[in-house]
């Protein structure tokens, strides 16, 4: 077996590297393969080669109006997004942006939507994500910490995760860590389903309410609205005051995930002993 530290599903396109080959994941990406994750369990692996980056920059796809493709499009509507937000975004300013007709763009999305969705893989596709490490608790740790970094790299797109059920390739291959992770526990497929999707919720919720400003350390503003509260009715706000000006985020992410994976374990342990 091949030591790598970690792996890169980058730029959309990706050529996977295996000594097995995983039917499962042939579903979600064509080309997956899988390393040994435990004794009796499949993990993954993926790597984004420079031959296949190169590639896959054209692909062989019907081309629209102005001979522009799919993932040129697609590649300056990411950057537009990613610099202007939604907001300021639309498929007349993309088509503007870039010099085409609008109905260029739509010959190969759909929809307004569906460009969206596409964006959100695009950017979900820069993540690199570990492999697995032999314990579960790190691998949802990792992947935790992988979304967090992007909500950082991509503040005004990172919304859109919220948006879909899953964004596209990049999205099915993360989700596949999570939830492969938590059934290694022993946990039912009911219970991981529950579980993963809880897990997402909360990264995505933490990561977004950090790049908002929700977790930055209290203001001199805010600090004085909370002392003017009547200290009878709000002793444990008031007394959270200077917590609250020294909050660290990294701190309270740390705390929150392993809190958790610990709530997980312990469900996992009282599924085997019922």
């Amino acid at each position: 077996m091949e030591n790598r530290d970690r792996v890169t599903i980058g730029h959309s396109h990706c050529s996977w590297i295996s000594h097995r080959d995983d039917p499962a994941i042939a579903l979600v990406l064509a080309a997956f393969r899988g390393y040994v994750y435990a004794a009796d369990f499949i993990g993954y692996g993926v790597e984004l080669s420079r031959a296949a980056s190169d590639q896959t920059k054209r692909p062989a796809v019907s081309r629209g109006r102005r001979g522009l493709d799919r993932a040129a499009l697609l590649e300056a509507a990411f950057e537009m997004l990613a610099a202007e937000g939604e907001a300021g975004f639309s498929v007349r300013k993309l088509g503007a942006h870039i010099g085409v007709d609008p109905m260029t763009v739509l010959h190969h999305f759909r929809s307004k939507e569906e460009l969206m969705r596409a964006i959100a893989d695009r950017a979900l596709a820069t993540v690199e994500l570990p492999l697995p490490a032999g314990d579960w608790r790190t691998d949802l740790r990792r992947v935790g910490e992988a979304y967090r970094d992007l909500a950082h790299r991509y503040p005004k797109l990172f919304h859109l995760h919220f948006r879909y059920n899953a964004t596209g390739p990049a999205d099915h291959a993360s989700s596949e860590v999570v939830y492969r992770a938590l059934r290694s526990t022993g946990l039912s497929d009911a219970a991981t389903a529950g579980l993963g999707l809880s897990f997402y919720a909360f990264v995505l919720g933490f990561a977004l309410a950090e790049t908002e400003g929700l977790l930055a350390p209290l203001s001199a503003a805010e600090e004085s609205e909370l002392l003017a509260l009547d200290p009878l009715a709000y002793p444990a706000t008031q007394a959270l005051i200077p917590a609250f000006k020294s909050l660290d985020s990294s701190a309270a992410f740390d705390a929150a995930i392993t809190a958790f994976i610990d709530g997980v374990a312990a469900q996992a342990r009282r599924a085997k002993t019922a």
